[in-house]
């Protein structure tokens, strides 16, 4: 099928400053060619209900490309091919294209690329070979990513870019050796070294923003944190060092002061923390977005206790300030749930997955979030300084949590060797978040359904997936299936933040082009950074859920459980008229329809979900464990707050899990009735305390009614400009509303005291 040429939209350097935001796009890297598309507005069921874009997008490259980097930026893609070099493609053009010239010289040999934080700079690698015209300058480059040229090289035997990395600003320039870490300014000028013998790895935070409200401070402005890793020898630990460039680099280490004669070396303080680690041969740090903390996830091959064929995980906090001493780092390890430990057998808790609440403008300490235990394994939300769990998601088999840009919404998935499930989650709300099924339009009318059973709520990938991704403006969700991992159905599948999948006729490509297996890479290209001037960390704004759709009508009660169950019966699924795609056709079963058993009315029911099926009363198919799972284990410990822990850790610290002598009916039971008892209580104290209220204002307009009508005017006065900001769109609090509501109250008994 040929690929139809679209005009690109010009790249937009801020949300504010301009008319339109760059649309959503997306890169394809396939066998054939490297396209480019441009994503529609599907944040919304009913606007995807309307949405009916073009087929096709911009053909960047014709051939296969060996792999293929992004810019920071989102301005251009550089793209290898072996017989041609490294070729740069230009977002910013009317037209897609090969270009007559690569982009860097002598780059056929390239294997490997990356860009800079700022993408002011392209970093390659190539096979070291001392007869080639291309290693005469090293073979580890650094690039001008604007003009092409050489800036500097350098010598690297291992395949591997993390040798040379920049700060976030990109001022500075830190680059391996052996024993040491050599530090460059941005003209590669020497400005000092970090010494540590036998040191591995050192990791560089690639961003870092402030919280909101809150400018960065001085002390801090020009100051580096990173990591120095150096593993054990001869019967010694392994040992992590949080540093501070340029003042607390460690004592061997040393910066350089351009003195007007010769260079003068400064000596440096200690490292702001030290961890010794005694089970670590690999790590692997995460940066907060604030880069003052970093997770640090260790790994050992082999297992000595023999739990795990996988070998031993092992999670820190390295923070670099400590409350209890001033001036110093600090490194603690991670306390784990107690519920992650009941499917571990009481022995190592296994890591799956960590990541950072990725918002570095939330109020207080940035959070972090956890999936640890066996499978089904618990997904957790820690605190972002005492890294006590705050907050359990609950226990499922999934293996990865992805975090949108804008930390808003979060997505537990398990992918890989797992079958593909996703929850999606408002960690504002601290819910998952209900997904809105577009129903086929009957009679002209179009209608939705919400679902909010808690067993339902889960997503399945038809695929198994490889990449999985949240677009710039946290929005929607990729998945796709790509070749060599799968050689069959390849393709790419859109899911929007609630779950709901976007149907594939209102997406610019066919997933039929590139199967069985000539898909190779599908992901976001990245948001423009801000403009300067508007000091604002996101170029697309945070949003919260969508409203309700209006003009759609929304069935409940019967209508919808009739409505679903015809979307789960074969003859919908095989017309493929689902409006919101396989996860609800395939998986769904209203809940009525599961304890009704078999299917009264015409309405299909799967088996396993019958009266007296392998779900209820016993048996062990495949697909009723995966559904048991999706049912029971999923919201044992979903969505709890976890209180403060008070005794050691480890000790049972979730509302409501910890084992008891009741069972889960009749606790479910007691807590309504506490929970009725509790209310009527509120009422009965509401309503005393207000005829109490209104008796003492009675008295006090008799006693000094000129007191009270000045109290009252004030009052009027700040009701007067809450409106005004309602009018203007700010959200009011609880206070404000509840004073709003009183004007017309207050203005009645204004009138009765006649002054």
């Amino acid at each position: 099928q040929q690929i139809q040429s679209m005009h690109l939209p010009t790249t937009m350097a801020s949300s504010s400053t301009t008319q339109q935001q760059r649309p959503i796009q997306l890169i394809f890297r396939s066998k054939e060619a490297v396209e480019l598309y441009t994503l529609p507005d599907n944040s919304s069921a009913s606007a995807a209900a309307t949405t009916r874009p073009k087929k096709g997008g911009v053909t960047l490259y014709k051939g296969n490309a060996t792999f293929h980097v992004l810019n920071p930026n989102g301005e251009c893609a550089y793209i290898h091919d072996a017989n041609m070099g490294l070729i740069k493609c230009d977002f910013n053009g009317s037209s897609g294209g090969t270009s007559a010239a690569p982009f860097l010289e002598d780059s056929k040999a390239i294997q490997l690329a990356k860009c800079s934080p700022r993408g002011s700079y392209l970093l390659t690698w190539e096979r070291p070979n001392s007869g080639s015209i291309s290693n005469s300058n090293g073979n580890l480059k650094v690039w001008d990513a604007t003009t092409g040229s050489l800036v500097h090289g350098f010598s690297c035997k291992k395949a591997t870019l993390n040798t040379l990395q920049w700060t976030h600003d990109e001022q500075f320039v830190f680059h391996l050796v052996t024993n040491e870490v050599h530090v460059y300014s941005n003209t590669f000028a020497r400005v000092g070294r970090v010494r540590f013998s036998g040191i591995a790895s050192f990791s560089l935070p690639s961003v870092k923003g402030a919280p909101a409200n809150t400018l960065p401070s001085k002390d801090n402005e020009n100051k580096y944190l990173l990591t120095a890793f150096v593993p054990g020898i001869k019967g010694k630990p392994a040992r992590v060092d949080l540093l501070r460039f340029p003042d607390r680099i460690g004592r061997e280490s040393s910066t350089v002061a351009q003195g007007e004669e010769k260079e003068v070396n400064i000596s440096s303080g200690p490292s702001l923390a030290s961890k010794s680690l005694f089970n670590a041969e690999e790590v692997t740090v995460q940066w907060s977005p604030r880069a003052d903390s970093a997770l640090l996830l260790t790994q050992t091959a082999v297992d000595n206790t023999g739990e795990s064929y996988y070998g031993s995980t092992h999670l820190f906090l390295l923070l670099e300030n400590d409350t209890k001493r001033p001036g110093f780092g600090s490194a603690i390890s991670v306390p784990l749930p107690a519920e992650a430990t009941k499917t571990s057998g009481g022995g190592t808790v296994p890591i799956v997955g960590t990541n950072w609440i990725t918002n570095p403008q939330i109020a207080g300490p940035v959070p972090f979030a956890i999936i640890s235990g066996r499978m089904p394994a618990l997904a957790s939300l820690h605190h972002g300084i005492t890294a006590e769990p705050t907050f359990l998601f609950g226990r499922a088999h999934r293996n990865t949590m992805d975090v949108s840009p804008h930390g808003r919404f979060v997505v537990c998935g398990g992918y890989g060797n797992l079958a593909g499930g996703m929850d999606f989650w408002d960690r504002n709300k601290g819910k998952r978040i209900p997904r809105r099924v577009m129903l086929p339009a009957t009679n002209g009318e179009a209608s939705y359904v919400t679902i909010k059973e808690p067993a339902d709520m889960s997503v399945t990938s038809s695929s198994p997936v490889v990449g999985h991704q949240w677009s710039p403006d946290s929005r929607t969700y990729l998945v796709s299936t790509t070749s060599p991992r799968m050689n069959v159905d390849n393709g790419v599948r859109i899911y929007r933040y609630d779950g709901s999948l976007v149907d594939a006729e209102q997406l610019p490509w066919e997933n039929g082009r590139y199967q069985p297996n000539k898909l190779l890479c599908a992901e976001y290209v990245p948001a423009p950074f801000p403009a300067e001037e508007e000091k604002s960390f996101y170029y697309y704004p945070d949003r919260s859920q969508s409203p309700p759709p209006r003009g759609i009508v929304e069935l409940k009660g019967e209508a919808a459980k009739s409505a679903l169950a015809k979307l789960s019966s074969p003859s919908s699924q095989s017309n493929g008229k689902s409006g919101s795609g396989a996860p609800v056709a395939s998986a769904y079963v209203p809940p009525a329809a599961r304890k009704a058993g078999g299917g009264g009315g015409g309405s299909y029911v799967p088996p396993g979900a019958r009266k007296g099926s392998a779900g209820r009363g016993g048996g062990g198919s495949l697909a009723e464990r995966m559904r048991q799972e999706r049912e029971g284990s999923a919201a044992n410990v979903s969505g709890i707050k976890v209180t403060k822990r008070t005794g050691p850790i480890g000790a049972s610290s979730v509302v409501g899990s910890t084992p008891g002598e009741k069972s889960k009916s009749a606790l479910r039971k007691e807590k309504q009735r506490l929970a009725k008892e509790k209310a009527e209580t509120e009422a009965a104290e509401a309503e005393q305390r207000k005829k109490e209220e209104d008796k003492a204002l009675v008295e006090a307009n008799k006693a000094d009614p000129e007191k009270r009508a000045k109290k009252i005017k004030k009052i009027l006065k700040q009701i007067d400009e809450i409106s005004k900001k309602k009018e203007s769109g700010v959200e009011l609090n609880d206070d404000q509303k509840k004073k709003l509501a009183s004007e017309e109250g207050l203005r009645k008994e204004l009138a009765s005291l006649g002054l």
